[in-house]
């Protein structure tokens, strides 16, 4: 994506945040950023610069609270978005999408690559204290979480880099006829019945869980803390109080930067606020 393009849809994720962070205020709900969000704010003051997407986690009764009143709350083009809203939505995360841009979700093979500037909110849920009841969970979990991408066969993001047995499990699995005797939206009932049952309070591991890295994003509850405002483009933006500790964990080295291959963006913006900015 060319630097125009992308500067571009960092200012529409930035006023959707905005109203998000506007609400959490608001009604005094807690918000983190998470994953390339946190890491962007410690690294480069603000977004990644090839990367096009706001990640935020709340705990989940900040989450459901927000659910609750975020359709009433946000500007008129903002929309919240999630798998119990819209039986067509691919996702079990929330995203508030911004109607009047229309861009493509570049990894996508199918019509349904069409859709629109968006940022995306996480659940922060427990897990279970005792380190094999964990284990289970996460297995629990992530088998729901494949059966549940199994069902968008073709849109498996096939760029992302997956170890030799990763690759095998897969191919067996995508030859498996798995709508035969399931469905996406039954799946994401299944996950969300196991998250709601994991309460932060007492849990010494929590995190979001449905993001791309997985477990990796399941931290010690200390690491989150109360939180610590930080720079983030034009504006400050809540994060985790031991961020060194989260990004060492989740990422590693997290100040040396990806070798330019594995730079990736999700988006391209077609348009905004009706002006066409690129052609497919």
């Amino acid at each position: 994506m060319d630097n125009a393009n992308i500067d571009l849809l960092h200012q529409v994720d930035m006023e959707i945040a905005k109203e998000v962070l506007r609400i959490c205020e608001k009604y005094g709900l807690t918000y983190y950023m998470l994953g390339g969000t946190m890491l962007g704010a410690i690294r480069h003051k603000g977004f990644i610069p090839w990367d096009d997407d706001i990640d935020l986690g709340m705990p989940r009764d900040d989450y459901e609270r927000f659910l609750e009143v975020a359709p009433q709350e946000l500007a008129e083009h903002l929309k919240v978005v999630n798998y119990r809203n819209d039986p067509n939505y691919m996702y079990y995360i929330t995203r508030i999408l911004d109607t009047e841009t229309t861009v493509i979700e570049e990894r996508i093979g199918n019509d349904n690559k069409y859709t629109h500037a968006s940022i995306d909110i996480f659940p922060i849920d427990g897990t279970p204290n005792n380190k094999l009841l964990r284990k289970i969970y996460y297995f629990r979990v992530m088998y729901h979480r494949a059966l549940m991408s199994l069902c968008y066969k073709d849109s498996i993001d096939r760029k992302r880099k997956r170890s030799k047995k990763e690759k095998i499990l897969l191919w067996v699995m995508e030859h498996l006829p798995v709508e035969k005797f399931t469905s996406a939206y039954k799946q994401k009932c299944k996950i969300d019945k196991l998250l709601r049952k994991q309460k932060i309070q007492g849990a010494k591991y929590i995190g979001n869980i449905m993001g791309a890295y997985r477990t990796r994003e399941i931290v010690p509850a200390e690491y989150y803390g109360e939180g610590a405002m930080y720079p983030f483009e034009d504006m400050q933006m809540r994060g985790l109080s031991m961020y060194e500790e989260y990004l060492t964990y989740t990422y590693g080295d997290y100040m040396q930067l990806p070798p330019e291959d594995g730079r990736k963006t999700h988006f391209k913006i077609l348009n905004i606020h009706g002006k066409i900015v690129a052609e497919e």
